[in-house]
Parts: structure tokens; C-alpha cells; sequence
């Protein structure tokens, strides 16, 4: 999470200042921003735009739980608390 706020905010200030407010090493920042995408980013990154679908089909009045129980209505395997989303 740090890494990312670094990697969003780079542009206006200097990494090597965002690390240093944020307690981070800037050979961990670039190391990280060298790695491909995990899995999970992966599988998370697909699923965005259906939950935001379910939530727009909603009239934006739909939480979670709500939009859960659409995602299983939709074959997608997705944990309650967060987690890798798989569509089946």
C-alpha cells in the first residue's frame, strides 16, 4: 500500500522523500515497481469493473454484502473479507 501511494504521488513530489515520510527503503520501492503483477492484483483488476457495474445497477445503493451476493449470482468465487476473486 505504500509502495502504490508512492508510485500515485511520484509525479508532485520526489520518491526519495515519500519514502523517507513513509519509513521505506527506496531500493524496496523500486524493486517492487520492477515486479510484475501478482496474482491476485491480476484477478482483483478484472473483477473492478463488475463491481462497479453491480454498484451503478444499484443507483450506488448497494455495500458489500450486497454487491458479494451479486458476484456469486455471477459464478465469481469471491471471499466475503477480500481475497483472490476466480470466475467459475
Amino acid at each position: 500500500m505504500r509502495f502504490a501511494f508512492i508510485h500515485a504521488e511520484g509525479a508532485k513530489l520526489p520518491t526519495s522523500l515519500l519514502c523517507r515520510a513513509l519509513k521505506v527503503s527506496r531500493s524496496g520501492f523500486y524493486a517492487w515497481s520492477k515486479r510484475p503483477p501478482s496474482r491476485r492484483d491480476v484477478e482483483d483488476s478484472k473483477l473492478v469493473p463488475v463491481i462497479r457495474a453491480c454498484h451503478a445497477q444499484s443507483r450506488a445503493t448497494y455495500g458489500s454484502p450486497r454487491i458479494h451476493r451479486d458476484l456469486r449470482a455471477l459464478d465469481y468465487r469471491v471471499p466475503q473479507a477480500g481475497g483472490p476473486a476466480h470466475a467459475s
